[in-house]
C-alpha cells in the first residue's frame, strides 16, 4: 500500500479504537476535536472496506458486535504499538541495579503493572521489588521510591510530583450486550448489576449515595486486581480509574455516566536516592507512562 493509502486506514483504525472505549460516537467527536458528523463517516468508511458491522448504535451510545470485539482486540496492538514508538530512546544507557518500590494494591495492578514491560526491556539489567499494600507506608526508609495515595509528610522525602486519578464506570462487552448501557444514574441504580470497592463509598460522598441507593450490588471487593477480573467477566458494572479501564480490551467506558469523581496520588522518593541514576530512570518512565495513559 501507499502511504496515502495507509494514512486512510490508520485514521479509519484509530478513529474506532477510541469509538469502543467511549461508548458513544457523539462523547468521542467531542474528546478528539472532531465533528460528529465526520466521525460518523469516517467509522461507516471503515465498516464499508471491512464489508461488515463493527458497531450497534443506540440511541445511547454504540456497543461492539462479534465482528466488532474481534477487529478492536487486533487494532489495540497498534495502539500499543505506536505507544512504543512514540517512547522509542535510541540511548539506552546500561543502568543496572535494584530498585525497592512501594505501591498500592490499587495503583500497582492499574499503572505500575502497564509500566513495567517497557522499561524493564530498555534496561534489562535492573530488577524491582515491589512491596505492595493497602496501607501507605509509615516511612520510605524501607524503599528508594513509592507510589501512595496519601500526601506523604515524611522529613526523608522528596515529592516527585502529583497527579488526578480520574475514575468512571465500565463493564464488559458481554454486559452490555445483555443489559444495555445504563441511561441515567437512577437507572443503574434499579435496572443494572454494580459490583463494588468496599472502600470506595468513605472516599467519594457521591458513590456512597449511588450505591446506597443500588438494587443489585452483586459482589463487593477489597481488591482492585478482583474488580477488574469481576468487571471483565460480566458480574457487573464495576467504578474503574478510567486510564486502566480504557487500556483493557474487553472493558467498554460508560462515558455518557460521568461521576466527576478523581482521586489525587503521588510520586516520591528517599531524599538519598532521587538523584540516583537508576531510580531516576524509573521515575521519568512512569511519569511518561502516565501521561499517556491517564
Amino acid at each position: 500500500m501507499g502511504i496515502k493509502v495507509n494514512i486512510n486506514w490508520s485514521k479509519e483504525i484509530f478513529c474506532f479504537i477510541e469509538t469502543a472505549k467511549n461508548g458513544t460516537i457523539s462523547g468521542t467527536a467531542e474528546a478528539n476535536g472532531m465533528k460528529q458528523s465526520n466521525l460518523s463517516k469516517t467509522l461507516k468508511s471503515f465498516e464499508d472496506n471491512l464489508h461488515c458491522q463493527l458497531l450497534n448504535r443506540h440511541h445511547n451510545g454504540v456497543s461492539l458486535t462479534e465482528n466488532g470485539k474481534e477487529v478492536y482486540k487486533i487494532a489495540s496492538e497498534m495502539d500499543k504499538i505506536v505507544y512504543q514508538i512514540k517512547n522509542y530512546d535510541i540511548s539506552r544507557s546500561r543502568i543496572s541495579g535494584k530498585i525497592r518500590l512501594w505501591t498500592s494494591d490499587g495503583l500497582g495492578t492499574g499503572y505500575l503493572s502497564s509500566c513495567l514491560p517497557d522499561f524493564l526491556s530498555k534496561y534489562p539489567d535492573v530488577k524491582i521489588e515491589i512491596n505492595c499494600s493497602l496501607k501507605s507506608p509509615a516511612s520510605v526508609l524501607e524503599t528508594d521510591m513509592a507510589i501512595v495515595y496519601e500526601e506523604p509528610n515524611f522529613d526523608d522525602t522528596e515529592i516527585i510530583s502529583r497527579y488526578d486519578l480520574k475514575f468512571g464506570l465500565f463493564a464488559s462487552m458481554d454486559y452490555l450486550s445483555k443489559f444495555g448501557h445504563p441511561k441515567s444514574i437512577k437507572d443503574l441504580q434499579e435496572n443494572h448489576r454494580i459490583c463494588d470497592r468496599d472502600n470506595f463509598a468513605g472516599v467519594w460522598p457521591k458513590w456512597k449515595s449511588i450505591i446506597s441507593g443500588a438494587k443489585h450490588i452483586v459482589a463487593t471487593t477489597n481488591s482492585s486486581a478482583m474488580m477488574v477480573r469481576m468487571t471483565k467477566d460480566g458480574i457487573g458494572i464495576g467504578l474503574h480509574p478510567v486510564g486502566v479501564g480504557k487500556r483493557e480490551s474487553d472493558l467498554i467506558h460508560i462515558s455518557e455516566l460521568d461521576l466527576d469523581i478523581s482521586h489525587p496520588f503521588w510520586i516520591i522518593s528517599h531524599k538519598n536516592t532521587q538523584d540516583n541514576p537508576i531510580i531516576k530512570a524509573l521515575i521519568d518512565h512512569i511519569k511518561d507512562c502516565l501521561l499517556y495513559t491517564s
